[in-house]
């Protein structure tokens, strides 16, 4: 960021959270007639989060935003260019990460790739701010460019376990079912991060069913207290992998969520049970009921959660293949000369 960029700095970036305010209706209620997916259809009864909490938030961001950027008028940073030679390059990339915070947390996903690439012209080596930037690449579905973060990520910090299941969830997303089934298969076995292990299980299972395997091998659920039994909300997520298995149903999942409070806790958990309910139904081949899905986590807007990247990018994806399956439709029903 050059010297001039500074002057409109704040003006720019308050403009973003008035323009992050306006979030896709979703519908009022649910038809009580209607054969909608129970979590969708729950979803749809939720309907836009509490505008108080909203307010809230949006106050307690703009709060932060203005100090850090009061503090970035007050001690203007070099250009990008210059930023790593110059002796306070450390502070101000940490100030240009907690700037990226404070707009990932708004939603504004092209402000955040700005403020990580500043923070990583300042310092170049620091593994969590290419992950960040990865995570933000997924947010605005640009796929390729989050992988080519993620791999420099991997290459500062092979061990990171944040880092390993970034890359895995891309070979998800790329359709990489091979590696993503070998890395997910890493991350089940539970060294260092149980809670992870359960999710890494779901996926693991999920990656192995798009792959076309019949009966998906998923290791053994590693306990996170062996000293004791996990039940109702200590368990979570196992419960989504009981569905998946079918072990549990919809309706018994979606109770289990009703019953965490308060509601902003729920909007998440129903975010990750749409999600990967969701790459089930895509597995099945119910690629219609997969979108509503999809398209019911992103209306959600729970932007903290890796789901709601993912659940972008499938429909990217989704959107995508229209085209060319209408081209091949096209083709086979045009007779031969």
């Amino acid at each position: 960021m050059n010297g001039a960029a500074h002057s409109s700095m704040r003006a720019a970036l308050i403009a973003t959270i008035l323009a992050s305010a306006a979030i896709a209706p979703l519908a009022a209620a649910a038809d009580p007639d209607s054969h909608e997916s129970p979590l969708v259809a729950y979803a749809l009864e939720l309907g836009q989060p509490d505008s108080r909490s909203d307010l809230g938030e949006l106050h307690a961001s703009a709060s932060a935003l203005r100090a850090v950027t009061f503090e970035m008028e007050r001690y203007p940073p070099p250009r990008d260019d210059d930023c790593a030679q110059t002796l306070g390059a450390s502070r101000f990339a940490q100030q240009y990460a907690q700037l990226a915070t404070i707009q990932d947390q708004l939603g504004n996903f092209e402000a955040v790739v700005q403020a990580y690439r500043s923070a990583l012209a300042c310092s170049p080596r620091v593994a969590s701010y290419e992950a960040s930037l990865a995570s933000a690449y997924v947010n605005l579905d640009q796929v390729a460019a989050a992988r080519a973060a993620a791999e420099r990520a991997n290459a500062l910090d092979p061990d990171d376990l944040g880092i390993r299941e970034l890359r895995a969830r891309l070979d998800f997303i790329e359709e990489h079912w091979a590696d993503a089934t070998a890395r997910f298969r890493l991350l089940a076995l539970g060294e260092g991060d149980t809670r992870l292990a359960e999710y890494a299980r779901s996926f693991l299972w999920l990656a192995q069913g798009r792959a076309g395997v019949r009966n998906p091998d998923v290791p053994e659920r590693v306990p996170r207290d062996p000293s004791r039994e996990e039940t109702g909300v200590e368990r979570w997520p196992g419960q989504i992998f009981d569905t998946l298995q079918g072990k549990l149903s919809e309706e018994a999942l979606l109770q289990v969520i009703r019953d965490f409070t308060p509601e902003s806790d729920r909007r998440g958990l129903l975010t990750e049970a749409l999600f990967y309910i969701g790459e089930r139904k895509l597995a099945e081949g119910d690629v219609e009921t997969a979108r509503r899905h999809f398209a019911t986590v992103v209306n959600l807007r729970v932007l903290s959660f890796v789901e709601y990247g993912m659940a972008r990018a499938e429909l990217k994806k989704m959107r995508d293949r229209k085209p060319l399956a209408a081209a091949a439709s096209a083709k086979a029903s045009t007779p031969g000369r």
